[in-house]
């Protein structure tokens, strides 16, 4: 392809251009290598990073057909087709004995209430799975250590989904539809080109489910199902590429090569998903200067979760296959906060395009996090765009404190060797305890075991900053086996445990005083291989921060998920051919390119009698698809909607209700019932408020809690005269004047019951009347 198709990328003057080092694998992988440190007044720029060169060799992943009791076969009823300087601003904190609210590692114990948070779509594992905790933590202060001092180094990758009107590689449509056909799988690693088989691979083998999926007649055939080939790559998906290849000033390739990549968490049929390289290079312009580019991909999105329960995953193929596109971006050294700017600049490109999707569910950033030159952290699946900075703020100081935490280890003279010990059956030890929690447990039949942690003592309850502690770092480990949490001796005695079980433990155990222990309650098979895994993590806490895939929680801390997927996991699609880009195909692309971003935001305040904020807002909304059906099919004014959309929804979220149940059904009938006159605007967000915090299951339900009712014109009338006879002296001293206080009084009334608007228009016309009269 001729070169300046769609530009070389180049920045503009003046503009410091935050490039890559050498060209690598894109994706996660993207994050290692040196640094260079910005010099000069005033703020720093965002800092040039190379690209760390994947290691080789890693295993696939095999599926077994299950044709048994848990589902039918795929094909019935389906169609074809380092050591870092430690801020010492904030004392690290060590528990007292028995802990406390919010210190223990106890799933749902003393201070660790969790429950799994799921988008209004049920986006889930693999994919961004979300915690919710207990109690507002703040993890994003400003900030305890420097960026550029501690090279911090932060690649972002932002997954949208196209709004095209097909999957990308058959003709089934986006429906979303959980599907009545059921059919079973389980994926096993196997060894890859090189031999070998990757870790993250085994650990997801390890949990030996089987993946359930659901199948709908609307949203997927058999070749989500991997029961037939895939079918042409849909062009539509490709066009939208290009286009978006071009705000980015990206180079778009001659050729795109299909490629599978390994997929482990079974939220594929295949065990891969199916991605290519559209276009590389390119510069995204910030108010920090110009972030380098490094690829466009088109991809697969993957299966929708539906559940996980004993023994088996449940996934819905609605979502399987929606064409998605992949903008990575080089690492840069910045300031958390200026990271979300640089991810919601992304997001406004993209959205500028008029190709992508929109609301909850189809947009996710991917973070990779890393200091100190230390190994790359992925964050994966962070799909609140407020939730960045607290994300990539609590990796670097989680990952600053393990390398100091590391640090003292080694200087206290902590040895690997030290921590080869194997566990303990303590359960005679716990034969007449008084923890509820253990005295349960040995009813049920379970056991109590012991880890030896050879010089930990006081380090796993350490607590430099919110929620950063060792002890949570095990707790994650307690919790992939699904034993709940454990308990250390750095919270201990406390939850029961008596000072008395406590020195029988370290007698068994043959504990050291300045040893530390763990203890976990259940079955053998689960915790004897959860014991071996912590064991492990100890021994690497001597060398700081493991490589590792992580999830965000909502207060935007984060947890293990599972270890990082080795950096050689693609290999060729061998099903589909190499596809050609002509330069007809970019030059078509490029001419359905709609207006820049300023011409869409005058074009909505010139349609819609909007203020240019809110046009700004309501076209960078995850609603503003939900706004266009909404003025073409209600009588509401488009200045309400786009308030109720980019305001409303707002101040919900910010009283801590969860605004991703607001779906597009919901708001819809929301706006149908304020539009047929049956519910007045200013009782819209009441009801919606009443629905998002459990208090009423629909609008209605809602509605009647709330006694918002609509006030007839007669109730009205009635309630205005009263309200004129009740205020008579009012009325004859101040006239007209008395409006405003006759207004508040019905208001308080009739607020929620009736239009506002109405409500000043039948006062003022009462009001004269009554004015009249007395004139007489």
């Amino acid at each position: 392809m001729p070169s300046g198709v769609l530009g070389q990328g180049s920045p503009s003057e003046g503009a410091p251009l935050l490039r890559a080092g050498p060209p690598g694998r894109p994706g996660p992988e993207g994050l290692q290598g040196g640094h260079n440190r910005g010099h000069g007044p005033g703020p720093r720029p965002l800092q040039p990073l190379p690209v760390h060169q994947g290691r080789g060799g890693e295993g696939g992943v095999h599926r077994d057909d299950h044709p048994d009791h848990l589902g039918e076969r795929p094909h019935d009823g389906l169609r074809h087709g380092q050591g870092p300087p430690f801020d010492g601003g904030r004392p690290a904190r060590r528990h007292a004995p028995g802990g406390g609210p919010g210190q223990g590692e106890l799933a749902g114990g003393p201070g660790h209430p969790t429950r799994q948070v799921r988008d209004a779509d049920g986006h889930g594992h693999g994919r961004g799975d979300v915690e919710e905790e207990g109690g507002e933590v703040k993890v994003n202060e400003r900030y305890a250590y420097d960026p550029e001092e501690v090279s911090l180094k932060v690649g972002l990758e932002v997954h949208r989904q196209l709004s095209t009107g097909r999957k990308l590689f058959c003709s089934c449509g986006h429906v979303k539809e959980d599907g009545e056909v059921t059919f079973v799988r389980r994926l096993r690693p196997s060894q890859g080109e090189l031999g070998e088989v990757d870790q993250a691979a085994l650990f997801e083998a390890g949990k030996d489910l089987w993946m359930v999926y659901h199948s709908g007649p609307n949203s997927s055939c058999l070749v989500e199902a991997d029961e037939e080939p895939p079918h042409d790559l849909d062009r539509e998906a490709l066009e939208s590429a290009i286009m978006i290849a071009s705000l980015f000033r990206s180079n778009v390739v001659d050729e795109v090569h299909v490629m599978r990549k390994i997929v482990i968490d079974g939220s594929n049929t295949t065990g891969f998903q199916r991605t290519m390289v559209v276009a590389t290079g390119g510069s995204l312009k910030t108010s920090a200067g110009e972030v380098a580019v490094l690829s466009l991909t088109l991809e697969e999105d993957a299966a929708r979760i539906l559940e996980e329960k004993e023994g088996r995953r449940d996934f819905a193929l609605d979502r399987l296959g929606i064409p998605l596109i992949e903008v990575s971006l080089a690492p840069v050294t910045a300031p958390p906060d200026m990271v979300e700017e640089v991810a919601a600049e992304v997001g406004r490109l993209l959205k500028s395009s008029g190709r992508v999707a929109r609301g909850l569910g189809t947009v996710r950033q991917d973070i990779n996090v890393s200091v100190m030159g230390g190994p790359v952290v992925e964050v994966k699946g962070v799909q609140r765009l407020d939730l960045v900075a607290k994300v990539v703020d609590y990796e670097a100081k989680r990952q600053l404190w393990l390398l100091e935490l590391a640090r003292r280890l080694v200087e206290e003279g902590v040895k690997e060797a030290d921590l080869s010990c194997g566990p303990v059956d303590l359960t005679p030890s716990f034969s007449s305890t008084g923890c509820e929690l253990i005295r349960g447990a040995l009813r049920d039949g379970l056991s109590v075991y012991g880890l030896r942690a050879a010089g930990f003592a006081g380090h796993l309850g350490e607590e430099p900053y919110p929620n950063v502690r060792l002890g949570r770092e095990l707790a994650d480990m307690a919790r992939f086996y699904k034993l709940g949490g454990l308990l250390h001796s750095d919270e201990l005695p406390g939850y029961g445990v008596t000072e008395e079980e406590v020195a029988q433990v370290r007698r068994e155990l043959k504990c050291a005083p300045r040893d530390a222990f763990i203890l976990l309650v259940g079955e053998p098979d689960r915790v004897l291989p959860c014991l071996r895994s912590i064991a492990e993590r100890l021994r690497q806490a001597l060398s700081g921060p493991p490589a590792e895939t992580r999830g965000p929680i909502t207060d935007g801390s984060t947890r293990f998920v599972r270890p990082r997927p080795g950096a050689a996991r693609m290999y060729p699609e061998t099903d589909i051919p190499p596809i050609p880009i002509g330069e007809d195909d970019v030059r078509m692309a490029l001419e359905k390119l709609p207006p820049p971003w300023d011409a869409q935001v005058r074009d909505l305040m010139q349609e819609h009698g909007l203020s240019r904020d809110q046009a700004d807002r309501l076209l960078d909304s995850e609603h503003y698809d939900l706004f266009k059906k909404a003025v073409k099919s209600t009588k509401l004014a488009p200045t309400f909607l786009a308030a109720f959309l980019t305001e409303t929804l707002v101040s919900l979220q910010r009283e801590g209700l969860d605004t991703g149940k607001a779906g597009e059904e919901l708001l819809m009938q929301l706006f149908e019932e304020v539009s047929s006159g049956r519910l007045a605007k200013e009782g819209a967000p009441e009801v919606l408020r009443q629905i998002l915090s459990g208090k009423g299951r629909d609008i209605q339900e809602a509605i009647r809690a709330l006694g918002l009712r609509a006030m007839s014109d007669e109730e009205l009338t009635s309630l205005i005269l009263a309200t004129i006879e009740e205020n008579e002296g009012l009325v004859k001293s101040k006239g007209q004047a008395a409006f405003g206080l006759l207004m508040g009084r019905v208001m308080a009334k009739a607020r929620g019951r009736v239009d506002g608007a109405k409500v000043s228009a039948e006062l003022k016309k009462n009001l004269r009347k009554a004015l009249a009269k007395t004139e007489q």
